[in-house]
């Protein structure tokens, strides 16, 4: 008999394709993996997914039993979020936000309402808080998680260009480092000849820009940032930018929590009002729900 304890390692593995991030995303190894496949097999009658390369597919019958098995999980989201009670007003959701997303989005994170639910307290902070220990309920990065039980749906796109002082009687011969989660831009990316190591690496927008209007530096910078600062120019005509995807993330295990799925739409509909996201459909977390 088929049960939704089994059902979902073939939909983890239908996901995936491999049984090692299959487990990894249910907290499971290769092993039971494999037994939980097994038992599915043998209880539908047919062979359920056969292995081409370094990848696992579904046969016929193992479409239909993960669209059975995807069916079922949104049901189950669908009720545990109409038998939720409403939170209280007074409830405190957790944001973990990469620190120059914070001040990319920042007038937008701080001015949402909505007026068919409570405005939620909000605990905002840059720090890397753990997802796993519920330090954090939802986190914003620039870097999608490649291990752990996590969930991550790409909320908007920040368009990354080189900026120098709009005062500036020359080019600038020296430029800045900015921590984008990792991601590191260099002159050369963008054709400009500079020395290959920074001559400042700083973390955050903002004294950045002030470094480089007031010390005639090259930075690279949002758009949706440096466009509102009157003191900054491109450096380069109509240059190309660069572009970061922005990743909403939540622990496997909480994705049906109310606290997470009222995390989840602040974070969408903020970003939504920047105008780099959303087009009015379905929440992030129900677009992930119902694959």
């Amino acid at each position: 008999m088929l049960n939704w304890d089994d059902l979902k390692f073939c939909l983890a593995l239908d996901r995936h394709g491999s049984m090692i991030n299959a487990g990894k995303s249910l907290d499971a190894n290769v092993a039971t993996v494999s037994r939980r496949l097994e038992r599915v097999t043998k209880d539908f009658g047919e062979t359920l997914f056969v292995r081409n390369g370094q990848e696992w597919q579904p046969t016929p019958a193992g479409v239909k039993v993960t669209k059975l098995a995807r069916e079922i999980e949104t049901r189950l989201a669908e009720l545990t979020v109409r038998n939720s009670a409403a939170l209280p007003e007074d409830t405190v959701i957790k944001l973990s936000v990469s620190f120059t997303i914070m001040q990319t989005f920042i007038r937008s994170m701080v001015s949402y309402r909505d007026e068919n639910t409570p405005f939620y307290n909000v605990d905002l902070t840059i720090h890397d808080r753990s997802l796993a220990y519920s330090e954090a309920d939802v986190a914003v990065r620039y870097a999608r998680p490649d291990h752990g039980s996590y969930i991550c749906a790409k909320v908007a796109e920040v368009e990354v260009c080189p900026y120098i002082s709009a005062n500036a009687n020359s080019f600038p011969t020296h430029w800045i480092d900015i921590d984008y989660d990792g991601n590191r831009f260099l002159p050369a990316d963008f054709g400009i000849e500079m020395p290959k190591v920074p001559k400042l690496r700083i973390e955050g927008l903002n004294l950045s820009m002030q470094s480089v209007i007031q010390g005639n530096y090259l930075a690279f910078l949002p758009k949706k940032y440096a466009e509102r600062i009157d003191g900054l120019r491109q450096a380069i005509d109509d240059c190309p930018g660069r572009k970061l995807d922005v990743w909403m993330i939540y622990h496997q295990s909480r994705k049906l929590d109310p606290i997470v799925r009222a995390g989840v739409d602040i974070v969408q509909a903020s970003l939504a009002l920047s105008e780099t996201t959303s087009d009015g459909g379905p929440s992030a977390i129900d677009k992930i729900v119902t694959g």
